[in-house]
């Protein structure tokens, strides 16, 4: 079989895009999601992604999307590389037809709305990429608060700026502070290494509403492992995910 590659697509990450040093993940496997489901022409269910450098704002990189396995069940490899450097690579699977109705196993009792959760700003001198997402927290968990917990619940919606769908997805995904940032007061470098996530139900649309409910799950000197899922309004299942964070600074 002869794969099939895909024209790159240029891109330049505003710097209002950085998290702490350098462009939120969740965007950087945002565009990695979308160039895998525009080759294969059909909708991802799962994707794996490896953030293997900082991809630095206002520097040229390309996206690159190649089929491993085309047909029914697709399987798509896309790369960015900045610099001549590889930065970021994924590995997405695709199904020909959108998701199904689902049958959701464990679904929490708990329906938050929007207006329950209370206006919340991340810090913009660490975290710049805040500028483009509205937060309404719930519970009370926050970040550098020292709580008990190690969780971050809140509603989050992308504002001032439109996205591709998939892009978006991705920055949801990551919208949220590491989640060991609820038992700490201080903050302290950890990069996402990985992110996998799985596709339950139809995308959000521009600007919409999404509950984000994070929590650490396990931890060592080294790593950090985040689970993360994201609600649609009406509580329906739209994503879930788990992220590898590197603990610089810990």
């Amino acid at each position: 079989m002869t794969a099939v590659t895909a024209p790159g697509r240029q891109l330049s990450f505003d710097p209002s895009w950085r998290s702490f040093s350098s462009t939120q993940g969740g965007l950087v496997v945002g565009h990695l999601l979308a160039a895998a489901a525009s080759l294969a022409g059909a909708p991802p269910r799962a994707v794996t992604a490896h953030l293997v450098g900082g991809v630095a704002p206002g520097v040229a990189a390309v996206v690159t999307a190649t089929a491993d396995r085309s047909g029914r069940t697709g399987s798509v490899r896309s790369e960015l590389v900045q610099d001549g450097v590889l930065r970021a690579v994924a590995q997405t699977l695709t199904l020909a037809g959108p998701a199904s109705p689902g049958i959701e196993h464990g679904a929490p009792a708990e329906l938050p709305q929007v207006a329950d959760g209370v206006p919340f700003e991340l810090p913009r001198a660490y975290v710049p990429v805040a500028e483009h997402t509205e937060i309404r927290a719930l519970g009370t968990s926050r970040p550098l608060a020292g709580g008990a917990e190690p969780r971050l619940h809140a509603w989050v919606r992308i504002r001032g700026v439109e996205l591709e769908p998939l892009v978006q997805l991705g920055v949801l995904l990551d919208a949220l502070p590491p989640s060991l940032f609820a038992v700490r007061t201080v903050p302290a470098a950890m990069p996402t290494v990985e992110l996998t996530a799985h596709l339950a139900g139809p995308v959000p649309g521009a600007g919409a509403w999404v509950r984000v409910d994070q929590r650490t799950v396990w931890c060592d000197a080294d790593v950090a492992i985040d689970d993360v899922e994201l609600r649609a309004e009406d509580g329906s299942l739209l994503a879930r995910g788990r992220q590898t964070r590197r603990l610089l600074g810990a």
